[in-house]
């Protein structure tokens, strides 16, 4: 058995996952002949698969029982609180998260507890001196993450890297100007994913201890998007040291188990009564409302003990179907798979048997196949690296293969894969090159995101291509994937020799090459602008990546503006 790759899987997708091979596509649209459905799902970042017992045991318990609305006093209702009661400490058991320093609320999915946190972070900043609150957020951010920006007032802030984010935490007293932070002592929160969602790029999990040690933020919160994270990470390193957990962490449940449609936010009691100050209250929420002469309501997250945390932040009747399911879920995950460390060494291994697998594609031209977009160069250390790779498919000229045709290709082919913006602005629009005027460009060309949007502007790609594994995932599906690329899309062309190196050149200094690797297209978010040039073509690099640059003996000052360098 490969180091780390988990073996039983590949007999778990034959009991477990019939569907993934049976049921991969519906009847009205079937694939051609020409193209048999081989049900490789890599599409995991989005929803990864349930597993058939799974639904078995919750089908069976549902017939089984009758369960009724949680907030009434009968026997039905009593028999779902309990289940509810239940599943809540087994979904923070499963996480690793104890329920002594930590509180669950059960939402919608990771936007929803992203909302929640950011609805309360308004409604108490209206108290403030200047009736705002500050918020800083990742340039890695899921959409949902960057949209709480819009309650700030114009009082935010994107970090473009992990270095500015260090530095503001290190010296926050130093940093208000450029953070746009008028009051470094006032109320604040600070959001960042664990995962980023379009690359599969870990990020530190230390930020949130480093900030709470700050004299200077002892107000300013943190929330962590762990949707992509949860779904091949242990939690448990998340949350077993309380006093370096983050306040506030979302998560997307299905993202984990594949059903229910649920997710989660788990709250630091010691910083989740910030929440219990919102305005809004559903059902469920409040001890007592008046709705005559003045207005006033109890809210129950303002009274503990006699209440739970939860039960103030959790309104109207929850979808207690769906948290019956998640226990049965819970259940089979463990006694399939063991641990979420074990899952954790299995993507490791297939993400950088994938990593490798892309890399090596060229065309006969020598030119490579892939282009991938990735900070990290260690793909098989699981602390820097998740189960998703993001790239984008070149042409034998260096041209871009517009990402919609490789997904339709994909899709005809029997592999599920995703395209395009990935709900991920910033990390797409850094990892692609782009300035604000050519991201203003795109969308007077009448660009937008989604399957009708634009996939090249001026030979630019407006998004790129996300293969994700999960704990289902084979060594097969990555070798089927590899295999489909590879004779789709590469082109047999003998317009000139294949070349292991090629020759980058300075448009500034044309005295002299830099002799680098053809494979340097996997290095650190280059620019990928191209124009039209002799053959062989040579690539210009308008603005040379922060990384130290492996480039001898010339000069750091010849290569800034213009020569490319390669980490």
């Amino acid at each position: 058995m490969s180091k780390g790759y988990n073996s039983d899987v590949e007999a778990l997708r034959q009991k477990e996952y019939p569907h993934m091979n049976d049921g991969m596509v519906p009847v009205q649209f079937a694939c051609p002949p020409a193209h048999p459905r081989t049900g490789v799902y890599l599409d995991h970042s989005g929803a990864t698969i349930y597993a058939k017992s799974t639904v078995d045991s919750f089908c069976a318990k549902m017939v089984a029982n009758l369960y009724g609305n949680p907030h009434s006093e009968n026997f039905p209702a009593k028999l779902s609180g309990d289940v509810v009661d239940q599943v809540r400490e087994k979904t923070l058991d499963f996480l690793g998260a104890s329920p002594e320093h930590f509180d669950l609320i059960f939402v919608a999915n990771a936007t929803a507890a992203i909302k929640l946190v950011a609805d309360s972070f308004r409604d108490l900043s209206e108290k403030t001196s200047d009736r705002r609150f500050w918020y800083g957020y990742h340039k890695d951010a899921h959409t949902s993450i960057v949209g709480v920006r819009e309650l700030t007032y114009g009082q935010s802030y994107c970090f473009r890297s992990d270095q500015e984010v260090e530095r503001w935490l290190h010296s926050p007293e130093t940093s208000s100007n450029f953070v746009n932070r008028y009051h470094p002592g006032g109320l604040g929160l600070f959001a960042y994913p664990g995962q980023s969602n379009m690359s599969g790029r870990r990020l530190p999990l230390a930020w949130p201890g480093v900030l709470r040690q700050s004299e200077y933020l002892q107000n300013t919160y943190t929330l962590l998007d762990a949707a992509a994270l949860a779904m091949t990470f242990p939690m448990e390193t998340v949350f077993q040291d309380v006093d370096q957990a983050p306040d506030f962490t979302c998560l997307s449940l299905y993202k984990i188990f594949g059903f229910p449609d649920i997710g989660a936010l788990i709250v630091r009691k010691e910083s989740g009564h910030i929440l219990t100050l919102r305005k809004y209250f559903g059902g469920g929420t409040v001890s007592m409302v008046a709705t005559f002469g003045e207005n006033w309501h109890r809210s129950k997250g303002l009274q503990a003990p006699t209440y739970k945390l939860h039960e103030g932040l959790e309104d109207g009747t929850l979808p207690f179907h769906n948290i019956l399911a998640l226990g049965e879920a819970i259940d089979v995950h463990r006694k399939l798979y063991g641990s979420m460390s074990r899952i954790s060494d299995h993507t490791s291994y297939l993400v950088s048997r994938l990593f490798r697998g892309l890399a090596g594609l060229r065309h006969s031209n020598g030119r490579p196949l892939c282009r991938i977009y990735n900070e990290n160069s260690d793909f098989e250390d699981s602390s820097k690296q998740g189960s998703a790779i993001a790239f984008n498919v070149l042409r034998a000229s260096g041209k871009h293969v517009p990402y919609s045709d490789v997904e339709r290709s994909a899709n005809a082919a029997g592999i599920y894969i995703r395209s395009g913006g990935v709900c991920n602005p910033g990390g797409i629009f850094t990892a692609l090159g782009y300035e604000p005027w050519m991201t203003e460009r795109a969308l007077s060309a009448g660009h937008h995101c989604g399957s009708n949007g634009i996939s090249v502007i001026h030979r630019l790609p407006t998004g790129i291509v996300r293969a994700s594994l999960g704990a289902m995932s084979t060594k097969q599906d990555v070798d089927t994937f590899l295999d489909f690329l590879r004779t789709t899309f590469v082109e047999d062309s003998q317009d000139w020799s294949p070349s292991a190196r090629t020759a980058v050149r300075s448009p500034r200094t044309e005295g002299f090459t830099l002799d680098l690797p053809i494979d340097y297209t996997t290095s650190n978010f280059p620019d990928v602008r191209e124009v039209p040039r002799p053959r062989p073509m040579l690539h210009h690099f308008a603005t040379a990546p922060e990384a130290t640059p492996r480039v001898t003996p010339f000069a750091m000052h010849d290569l800034i503006h213009g020569i490319a360098t390669v980490r």
